[in-house]
């Protein structure tokens, strides 16, 4: 059974983790030969408060 865990900035749409998650099993169900049901995936969503690089917070950088 392949897990697979994303680490990403909160924020996104349900509709967007969805697809990404759908995007994500299809590719798995290609690539690794296993059936769709024994693919999970879990999303870690971190505020933009909570995050840094290069010791500048996430909330402080200008918006891209």
């Amino acid at each position: 059974m392949p897990e697979i865990v994303i680490y990403a900035i909160g924020g996104r749409s349900a509709e967007q983790k969805k697809a990404l998650c759908k995007d994500i099993t299809d590719a798995m169900v290609k690539n690794y030969k296993v059936p769709a049901d024994a693919v999970v995936i879990t999303l870690v969503e971190t505020p933009k408060t909570d995050k840094a690089k290069a010791g500048v917070m996430f909330s402080d950088m200008p918006a891209r």
